[in-house]
């Protein structure tokens, strides 16, 4: 099962690093679940919903708190956090959930934070996917060194 794991993300870098993303992911709905929410610009809700961080205690291995990633290609990122959920459904429970998409919203941000002005849409993805393969490696037993 983790090798087919490997196999859907290797195909995934394959498709974003080819400039392959399906028009459609223009037009995702932007997504949000797991104290992450993805946006084009960030509103007095969003502001109000980061300013309102609940106390965690939790089994999480990341900091427990609420992550907005705010970036014009808010569409896009949200088309794969979708196709990375189908691909770790299995993997994924009530709180890994939020390890899982905290580390992939982190990734995000820190890429569009090292990056500010120069960023493309490509290399946030990859960057992401590639977060999820050492996601896999660190939870799953992955060989995380082989990505």
């Amino acid at each position: 099962m983790q090798q087919s794991i490997r196999s859907e993300l290797d195909a995934l870098k394959r498709l974003i690093s080819g400039g392959e993303i399906p028009p459609r992911a223009k037009e995702w709905d932007e997504w949000g679940g797991a104290d992450v929410e993805i946006l084009s610009h960030l509103d007095q809700s969003a502001k109000d919903w980061i300013q309102t961080q609940p106390m965690v205690i939790s089994a999480q291995t990341l900091e427990p708190k609420r992550r907005v990633i705010v970036t014009g290609y808010s569409r896009e990122l949200s088309w794969l956090f979708c196709q990375l959920r189908d691909i770790f459904s299995e993997q994924i429970d009530y709180v890994s959930k939020y390890d899982f998409y905290g580390s992939l919203a982190q990734s995000a941000i820190d890429y569009l934070n090292h990056n500010q002005g120069t960023e493309t849409l490509a290399e946030l993805l990859v960057a992401v996917v590639e977060q999820s393969e050492r996601w896999l490696g660190d939870n799953l037993g992955e060989d995380s060194a082989a990505y």
